[in-house]
């Protein structure tokens, strides 16, 4: 489920008991998680977190969870940090904390998570699916505080690992229309239409006629 063949972890000791019990929450928190209760989800996944620290998956799970609650947000942002102490060098984890803090407009926070996501990614490998919305997160933040020309090498990359993705074809096109290269932007935007984007014609009506 996550990506955790090559980051550093602490060496912790568990029980088998403690382990086997924290499976059985987790299995349960993601049959909760798949029902939308997310309240009850995190509820459970706290014993977890605390009686058995080491359990990777209550990290990821919790965040699943906790995303889609807003009065959790700090609590989830504590956990995930929590995690990063524990799991070293993970860059899902470092990824979920990024959308937190994007979610939250807290662009630079943000920015450093995703930074600290993509540095991780290429110590555990690029393979892992979501290493293209490190790149494609952390270029939406960038783009968000009018930092256009550091969001296009964040485009160009997501790209390459995720091709013909119309999303980063639509936002890497703005960020062409921002840095005075409307040519390109409209390539873009004529491209992501066609793969399928229903945003991208807004953009072409009005800027590339």
């Amino acid at each position: 489920m996550g990506h955790t063949s090559a980051f550093s972890q602490k060496v912790y000791d568990v029980e088998l008991d403690v382990r086997e019990n924290s499976v059985v929450i987790n299995n349960t928190a993601l049959e909760l998680i798949e029902e939308e209760k997310h309240e009850t989800a995190v509820r459970i996944l706290e014993s977890v977190l605390k009686d058995d620290p080491s359990f990777h998956p209550a990290y990821l799970n919790y965040y699943r969870a906790g995303k889609n609650l807003s009065e959790k947000t700090d609590r989830v942002v504590e956990v995930l940090k929590t995690g990063l102490k524990i799991f070293e060098e993970d860059d899902e984890m470092a990824y979920y904390l990024g959308n937190l803090f994007q979610k939250e407009n807290r662009y630079e926070e943000a920015i450093a998570a995703y930074t600290e996501a993509i540095n991780y990614s290429k110590v555990n490998g690029e393979d892992f699916p979501l290493v293209w919305a490190y790149y494609f997160n952390r270029a939406n933040c960038y783009l968000k505080t009018n930092q256009y020309k550091k969001s296009l090498p964040d485009y160009d990359y997501a790209l390459t690992l995720s091709p013909g993705n119309y999303d980063v074809l639509t936002n890497r096109g703005y960020a062409f229309y921002k840095t005075d290269n409307s040519e390109a932007a409209c390539e873009d935007w004529k491209n992501a239409r066609q793969l399928g984007s229903k945003v991208t014609q807004k953009y072409l009506d009005s800027y590339c006629r």
